[in-house]
């Protein structure tokens, strides 16, 4: 699995708090974003089954927000 942390442009930022190698609990901490309109992107080898929960609902714009923490996808 790769993770890359997104800062938008000029209005935030991402610092990253983990060093190469180490291990992350479920929960754990990987960076900190400043300011705001940031965001993360995994990205799975071909092969990972991934599956996602949509809560019920099916995306679009007058779909609920689904709540901080909550689940959005599982690797199976």
């Amino acid at each position: 699995m790769c993770f890359v942390a997104v800062g938008m442009a000029e209005v935030s930022g991402n610092e990253i708090t983990v060093k190469v190698g180490q291990h992350i609990n479920k929960d754990g901490q990987l960076d900190i974003f400043h300011f705001g309109g940031s965001t993360h992107v995994l990205l799975f080898r071909p092969g990972v089954n991934v599956k996602f929960n949509l809560h019920g609902q099916e995306p679009s714009l007058g779909s609920h927000n689904i709540k901080v923490h909550d689940e959005i996808a599982r690797v199976e």
